[in-house]
């Protein structure tokens, strides 16, 4: 599993544009993105269990929190030994507001 943590800061036309360029990748498709705001850490985290264990194999998860993008690094420390996730790509976009 690898994760890639987008962050805003001073940057934030060129996390747009990073943004926008992960989901042409994709193919714009809204099933391969997640709203974090719309779960708990221990939610997000389910819910990218599931869509993983489903074959998706790249997600886009927009703004998220400190808490959950720890949650989400300590579900792939977790899994590191199994290989169970291997070749899932996980971006997590940072909440503009949200400190790491």
């Amino acid at each position: 599993m690898q994760i890639q943590i987008l962050a805003g800061g001073d940057a934030a036309v060129s996390l747009q544009d990073r943004v926008t360029e992960l989901l042409k990748q994709i193919g714009n498709d809204h099933r391969k993105t997640v709203q974090a705001d719309a779960y708990g850490a221990d939610g997000l985290v389910d819910i990218l269990e599931v869509r993983a264990a489903d074959g998706q194999l790249e997600i886009v998860v927009l703004n998220c929190s400190r808490l959950q993008i720890r949650a989400v690094l300590e579900w792939q420390a977790g899994t590191e030994d199994n290989n169970e996730f291997e070749g899932l790509e996980l971006h997590l976009v940072r909440q503009p507001d949200s400190d790491m």
